[in-house]
């Protein structure tokens, strides 16, 4: 998985907004599922992870590049699409995202 610094500072943001309507997913688009799910399992990541292999994710999605974070309104458009973001940027942004 390509964001293995990144779960860490994750699991604090997701753990912070358990109570409000922000959902957390992981798309994975290139591991082999029983890779995923060793690291699933090796950063206890409490939060869905979805294999995107041949499901256009990357196509809906414009992703040109991995990994990517993106936030999505509850409307399903997107909201800031960027290659990383850390934890306090991430609060700010979700902050933001809430109150439109």
């Amino acid at each position: 998985m390509q964001c293995r610094a990144e779960i860490p500072h994750l699991k604090k943001v997701i753990a912070e907004n358990r109570d409000t309507t922000v959902t957390f997913v992981s798309i994975n688009t290139r591991d082999p599922e029983k890779v995923v799910d060793a690291e699933i399992k090796r950063y206890e990541m409490t939060y869905p992870v979805f294999y995107g292999r041949d499901r256009n994710i990357t196509k809906d999605f414009k992703v040109l590049k991995l990994p990517r974070l993106i936030l999505v309104k509850a409307d399903g458009t997107i909201y800031k699409d960027v290659d990383f973001m850390k934890a306090e940027e991430l609060k700010a942004e979700i902050v933001k995202l809430l109150a439109k």
